[in-house]
């Protein structure tokens, strides 16, 4: 999941187990203690402030960490576990909503160990039915709940990879698409307004290619497309990070990397695509724009800048590198 969507469900989550818990769970702290239950009371409240503490946490800190999901998960499966612990076995219904839960706070794999924990933790209380048939019920049954909740979560993670490709990956070539390409944009910008850090754009664009459509048909062109994608996937260096801009434009996204050492890696690129690429009639080339980014410069101006540069190489005569002003 992209941060930002992944961060909302995080947020959102925790904001609803603390709506959740302060409902279903607050009115028994005022009943248990009306009723001279203390430590049942005490025990209910501490699972009402973790909830409401995570929120609040949440709501300041802008963002629902992984720390905060973790806590509030364990508080949570800890808190149904001493409930079932401290009443009879018939309590042991609260540690259902706390298995689900378990598996939206935390990874898949997380969360069946913790299902799995709380469950041993809540055997003492099945040896102490009546009958093996009603052990064998309560065990049975919550693990049913946490094999379903577990196989439900899989398949959610699964569909959430697939609509992230979706998402961010051009379809032709498996690269990152357009809105990739923006938000690492927008990070590098973001890196460089707190450290200083350096990043600079290549850009390029295919030289002629409507003539390779033309010619040969899109068949014949979206090969070449795809024959360049995998020239630049495996010439980037593990830092960098290439897209398909559109059409015949493609995007090397150099990170710590100043633009001296930028212009030598898209000359080198330049020479290989020179070499390698082909369509039935030779050789294609493509021509080059590098832009560093500058101070207070937003990623829209940086990349309008590396776009400019290719224009200034096709005037040159196509082919070459062309450094942005």
């Amino acid at each position: 999941m992209p941060n930002d969507s992944k961060n909302k469900f995080q947020r959102g989550m925790v904001y609803l187990f603390a709506i959740l818990a302060s409902i279903g769970i607050a009115p028994f702290v005022v009943i248990r203690y009306l009723n001279g239950e203390l430590l049942n009371a005490v025990v209910d409240l501490a699972i009402v402030i973790a909830a409401l503490g995570s929120a609040l946490v949440t709501y300041r800190r802008r963002q629902a960490t992984t720390l905060i999901s973790v806590v509030t998960a364990i508080l949570y499966s800890a808190g149904a576990v001493v409930v079932t612990h401290l009443n009879e076995p018939i309590y042991v219904f609260w540690l259902f909503p706390a298995i689900l839960a378990n598996f939206f706070l935390l990874s898949a794999n997380a969360a069946l160990i913790t299902n799995l924990l709380c469950i041993v933790a809540i055997l003492p209380i099945a040896a102490r039915l009546e009958t093996n048939t009603e052990l064998f019920a309560m065990i049975s049954s919550l693990l049913i709940c946490g094999s379903m909740a577990y196989t439900f979560a899989l398949l959610t993670d699964r569909q959430r990879e697939l609509l992230e490709g979706y998402a961010t990956q051009d379809a032709l070539t498996q690269l990152g698409n357009r809105r990739a390409m923006d938000e690492e944009l927008r990070l590098c910008v973001e890196d460089y307004a707190r450290a200083n850090t350096p990043a600079t754009l290549i850009v390029l664009d295919l030289d002629f290619f409507k003539m390779v459509n033309d010619k040969f048909g899109h068949k014949v062109g979206d090969r070449v497309l795809v024959d360049l994608a995998e020239l630049l996937a495996r010439r980037a260096r593990k830092t960098d990070r290439v897209f398909r801009f559109g059409g015949e434009e493609f995007v090397v996204l150099a990170r710590n990397t100043g633009l001296e050492a930028a212009l030598v890696i898209a000359e080198q690129l330049r020479a290989q695509i020179e070499e390698e690429l082909k369509d039935p009639e030779g050789a294609i080339t493509a021509s080059f724009g590098c832009a560093e980014l500058q101070k207070d410069e937003d990623q829209h101006g940086w990349f309008v800048r590396a776009d400019k540069a290719i224009y200034q190489a096709k005037q040159q005569g196509r082919n070459c590198v062309v450094a942005a002003d």
